[in-house]
């Protein structure tokens, strides 16, 4: 049985200070059963000019134990979030980026209560997009949702196709990090995919919370138009990993190697023409249709 004593909410930051006023007052507004213990970390990844007393007088306000953690020295994503679950006390993980906010003041007790019941070690929920101070479309939509039914079709949806589960509405029992280990370090800033892969393949469930969890902020590294290169690069690793999984056919494959692995200069160099010509001529297609629908 997945005993839950204590909660671990945490905040990453970097460069972004400016966001993490609506985070801390949607932590402090949580309504938590006060049979369990809370606390909140925020963890700094050495952003320049960080201002120490402007976060410290912001969690003030938080009625939970809170703790202000800054890394010495730049560490990425992946691995400023393993020394944060490192350091965290809690049973259950419960990330929110410095540019959201839980949908309402039950969101962290439904999670809760959704682990007690689901006995799972691995939950995720409804996210909703705002663009400025509006909501848009919930995310993963509703046409994916029941990939969520069958752990292998999961697998398969997110290996062969695009990710539909987002990190920053996903939760984790700490049980989970001694069966299957931590965000692998290799990679930098993607923490999330490539983890999901793994626990998937390991068979451990992500089981599905059908209701909103977070307003998601749209100007963070992955929402923002411009990717970093290092994202770049740790998608199409990540990519390569699914392959690796050996779960996939041999069509799915072909795609997956030419349309995410592949970019865009390598997709139309002559000599992967003449070797994915199907593929070629799929995006292509799928461009068409993009277009017309605009």
């Amino acid at each position: 049985m997945n005993i839950i004593n204590k909660i671990s909410i945490i905040t990453l930051t970097y460069k972004n200070l400016h966001l993490l006023s609506n985070a801390i007052s949607s932590v402090n507004s949580q309504v938590i059963d006060s049979k369990y213990g809370v606390e909140y970390l925020v963890v700094d990844d050495c952003s320049p000019n960080f201002n120490r007393e402007y976060v410290e007088s912001k969690l003030e306000s938080c009625s939970f134990q809170c703790r202000l953690i800054i890394n010495p020295k730049n560490l990425g994503t992946v691995k400023s979030f393993n020394q944060a679950i490192l350091g965290s006390t809690g049973d259950v993980i419960i990330p929110l980026s410095a540019d959201d906010e839980f949908y309402d003041e039950n969101v962290v007790g439904n999670i809760i209560d959704e682990f007690e019941t689901s006995q799972e070690l691995i939950i995720t929920g409804i996210r909703v997009p705002v663009k400025d101070n509006t909501e848009l479309n919930p995310l993963p939509l509703i046409k994916d949702r029941h990939f969520f039914q069958s752990r292998t079709s999961l697998l398969n949806r997110i290996a062969s196709r695009k990710n539909i589960i987002s990190g920053a509405s996903t939760y984790y029992h700490r049980k989970v990090f001694d069966e299957i280990d931590f965000f692998d370090e290799s990679y930098r800033l993607l923490e999330d995919y490539p983890f999901y892969l793994k626990a998937l393949a390991s068979d451990v469930n992500i089981h599905f919370l059908d209701r909103k969890v977070i307003r998601y902020g749209t100007e963070g590294i992955t929402s923002s138009g411009q990717i970093n290169p290092v994202l770049k690069d740790d998608v199409r690793k990540s990519y390569r990993y699914a392959i690796s999984l050996g779960i996939l056919d041999y069509s799915q494959m072909r795609f997956v190697f030419y349309s995410k692995i592949l970019n865009r200069n390598e997709q139309i160099k002559f000599s992967n023409l003449l070797k994915y010509p199907e593929q070629f001529l799929y995006l292509c297609f799928l461009k068409v249709i993009y277009i017309m629908k605009r």
